[in-house]
C-alpha cells in the first residue's frame, strides 16, 4: 500500500505548546520501540529502503518502505508478528508480495543474510484522529531519540498521515497548522536520520536531478505535474538538510538547480494548465536570491580565489555579503511563505489532470523548444554586442533550455538529446564562468580601496573576462549550428 504522510519539525519555542495542544485534545498516548535493520554496507539505506521492527501495543510490527514516483507517496508494506518476545527478522513474508520481492532483491542480492539492527528509536506519540471534511486524518507528536551504540539524536517532530479521504484535504488541513506554529518541512525520514548517526556523520549526500520517464501520450496538464513533481523531488531534500542546519555548499547548489529548474518549469510550460498561480515565480525568485550570495561566494572561495593564488595574488578574505548579514539561508527554509509555496506545489501535483487537446504534446514540446533555441541563436549573431544585462539573459536562456530538454528527453531518441546537449554544454558553461568572474569584479572593487593588494586580483580578472567572452561567442556560434532534436 501507499503511505501519504507529511512530517514537520517545531521551533523549540513552539514545542510546549503543541505538546500542551495535544494533552487538552486528550490524545492518545502510544510508546513506541523500534529496530532498523541494513547491512554494514548500507544496501538498504543506499536504494532509501528502510526496514524495521516496531513494539506498539505488545505486537511486533514489521514494516518496509521505499520511495514512490511521487513527492508525497511511499511504498509501506505492514506485517503484524503478534505478541512474540523479541523476534527475528522475517523476510519470507515478501515473497508473496511481487513489489516488495523485487525492490528487496535489487537491493540485497545476495547479502540478505548479513542484515542486523543498526540503530533503535524510542519515542512517546501523542495521537489523535481528526475528521476534515470527508477525509481522516491522523496527527501524531512525536517525542524521543534515535540511537546507535551511545550515541544518540533527540526527536521532536509532528506528522500528519492521510488514513482516508484526498490529499487535497490533507494538505488544506496542514496549512494553518504551519501559519500557529511555525512548522517547517522536513523530508528526511527517522531512518535517514538514523543511518546517518550510525555512520557517525551529520551531513547527508547533496540530492541530485532524477531522469524523468514521461509518455507521449499524456496530456500536457499532466506532464506539466509530473515535471513539477520531479523538480520537487530534487528540492525537498537539499531544502530539509539546509533548513536543519546541517549542510554543505552541495546542498546550496542544488537547492538553487532545483529552484532554477522549477523556475524554468512553471515559465516555459506553465500555461499548459491554468491551475499555475502567477505568484509562484515571484516567490521562488525571491527565495533564488536569497540563496545566490551563499552561491556565490562559495563559488570564488572553491573556484576563482584559487586561481588568482596560483596566478601570484596575495591571499584574500572575502567580506560578508550585505545579504548574507540578512536572513540566513536556512530561516528561509523554515519560514511559514517558503513552506506554504511547498503545500500549494504539491497541491497542484495532485490535482487531477485535463484531457489532452488534440494537437498533442510533442507537437507543443517543439514549440516551446524551437522559441528558446531561436532566441539563443539570435543572441549567438551579436553577442559581443550586447550589453552586460543582455549577456546575463543569454546565460539564463541557455539554463533553462537546458533543464527544458532534461524535462522532456525520454519522448526523443536518446543519441539526438545527447548530442544536442553536448552541443549546448560549451557555451553554458563559458557564460558561467563569465558570470562568476562579473561577480568577483564587482566585490572586488567595493573592496579595492580599502585592500590596494587587490588590484592585481582586478587586472587578472579583467583579463581572463575578455578570453572568456571570446570564448562564449565562438561556443554560442558553435552551438547555432546544432541540428535540432525535436
Amino acid at each position: 500500500m501507499l503511505e501519504v504522510e507529511l512530517k514537520f519539525q517545531i521551533p523549540a519555542s513552539d514545542q510546549e505548546k503543541l505538546y500542551q495542544l495535544f494533552l487538552n485534545k486528550n490524545a492518545r498516548l502510544i510508546s513506541l520501540y523500534a529496530k532498523y535493520y541494513d547491512t554494514p554496507e548500507r544496501h538498504l539505506a543506499q536504494k532509501n529502503i528502510s526496514l524495521r521492527q516496531r513494539l506498539e501495543d505488545g505486537h511486533w510490527i514489521q514494516t518496509l518502505k521505499a520511495p514512490s514516483d511521487h513527492s508525497l507517496q511511499r511504498l509501506e508494506l505492514e506485517t503484524d508478528l503478534g505478541k512474540l518476545e523479541n523476534p527475528g527478522l522475517n523476510l519470507e513474508i515478501y515473497q508473496s508480495h511481487a513489489k516488495a520481492k523485487q525492490l528487496l532483491q535489487k537491493a540485497l542480492g545476495k547479502q540478505a543474510k548479513n542484515l542486523t539492527v543498526q540503530y533503535e528509536t524510542v519515542v512517546q506519540r501523542l495521537v489523535h484522529v481528526v475528521h476534515f471534511n470527508r477525509s481522516e486524518i491522523e496527527v501524531s507528536l512525536d517525542r524521543g531519540e534515535i540511537r546507535h551504540n551511545d550515541k544518540k539524536l533527540a526527536i521532536y517532530e509532528i506528522e500528519f498521515e492521510l488514513k482516508q479521504g484526498s490529499v487535497q484535504d490533507l494538505l488544506k488541513f496542514i496549512h494553518p497548522w504551519v501559519q500557529r506554529y511555525h512548522l517547517w518541512l522536513d523530508v528526511r525520514s527517522k531512518a535517514q536520520r538514523g543511518d546517518l548517526l550510525a555512520q557517525d556523520l551529520k551531513i547527508p549526500p547533496a540530492q541530485f536531478a532524477s531522469p524523468l520517464k514521461l509518455n507521449p501520450q499524456d496530456s500536457t496538464d499532466h506532464v506539466l505535474k509530473q515535471i513539477i513533481n520531479n523538480t520537487l523531488q530534487h528540492l525537498l531534500p537539499n531544502a530539509s538538510a539546509i533548513a536543519s542546519g546541517q549542510y554543505d555548499s552541495d546542498h546550496v547548489h542544488q537547492t538553487r538547480v532545483a529552484i532554477r529548474r522549477l523556475r524554468s518549469a512553471l515559465r516555459v510550460f506553465g500555461d499548459w494548465s491554468k491551475d499555475v498561480h502567477p505568484d509562484w515565480q515571484e516567490q521562488l525568485t525571491q527565495l533564488f536570491r536569497q540563496l545566490g550570495s551563499t552561491r556565490d561566494r562559495d563559488a570564488l572561495s572553491e573556484g576563482l580565489l584559487p586561481q588568482l593564488e596560483q596566478a601570484g595574488a596575495p591571499f584574500v578574505q572575502l567580506p560578508r555579503t550585505p545579504e548574507e548579514s540578512g536572513i540566513p539561508i536556512d530561516e528561509s527554509l523554515r519560514s511559514s511563505d517558503f513552506v506554504e509555496l511547498i503545500l500549494h506545489l504539491l497541491r497542484f501535483v495532485d490535482q487531477p489532470s485535463k484531457k489532452q487537446k488534440k494537437a498533442g504534446l510533442k507537437k507543443d514540446i517543439a514549440k516551446k523548444l524551437q522559441k528558446l533555441h531561436q532566441q539563443i541563436c539570435k543572441d549567438a549573431d551579436q553577442f559581443l554586442q550586447l550589453d552586460i544585462e543582455s549577456r546575463h539573459r543569454t546565460r539564463k536562456r541557455v539554463k533553462r533550455l537546458r533543464y527544458c530538454v532534461e524535462f522532456v528527453a525520454s519522448l526523443y531518441p536518446a543519441q539526438d538529446v545527447k548530442r544536442y546537449l553536448k552541443d549546448l554544454k560549451p557555451a553554458q558553461e563559458s557564460l558561467g564562468q563569465y558570470n562568476d568572474l562579473m561577480v568577483a569584479e564587482a566585490l572586488f572593487q567595493d573592496m579595492v580601496q580599502r585592500k590596494q593588494k587587490l588590484w592585481f586580483a582586478l587586472g587578472w580578472i579583467a583579463n581572463e573576462k575578455e578570453s572568456v567572452l571570446q570564448q562564449a561567442q565562438q561556443h554560442l556560434e558553435d552551438y547555432s549550428k546544432t541540428a535540432i532534436f525535436w
